[in-house]
């Protein structure tokens, strides 16, 4: 296997079994990884945001993040509201109820972190932030 087939390969497992291994801890919740990455980013906002602006960040289609938001919504995590200036805009905000998963699984980010900082050094994390960061520039 060629290094550049190898780095595709490498990069796709180490996503499946870090949101397999997240997705584990989270079943108590029923929520997935994924889904508790969307929330965390909703409360860091510190307001209302646009499933629009959701679509952009974590580059999905609307309809998987409608899904999304309205079962977070279902599980009390989130509260989706309309726009008061442009009531085709569909706004979303966190709720007490997702302060508190944040906090209650905040040692599952500290876990995983704690695994890769095991065998990568600050700077090397820095480096492959800024690569990858560059990498999905080019799939944009």
């Amino acid at each position: 296997m060629n290094q550049e087939y190898q780095v595709l390969v490498v990069l796709d497992l180490l996503v499946t079994q870090m949101n397999k291994f997240a997705s584990r801890k989270l079943k108590p919740y029923g929520i997935k990884f994924n889904e508790l990455n969307i929330i965390r980013f909703i409360e860091k906002a510190d307001g209302p945001v646009y499933q629009k602006t959701i679509c952009q960040e974590f580059q999905l289609s609307h309809s998987t993040v409608v899904g999304i938001v309205f079962r977070l919504d279902d599980l009390g995590y989130l509260l989706i509201g309309n726009s008061r200036v442009d009531k085709r805009h569909t706004n979303v905000t966190i709720t007490e109820k997702g302060k508190q998963l944040i906090q209650e699984t905040e040692d599952i980010y500290q876990e995983i972190i704690g695994k890769m900082k095991v065998i990568i050094s600050d700077e090397e994390m820095n480096t492959i932030i800024q690569s990858v960061d560059q990498i999905k520039e080019l799939f944009k």
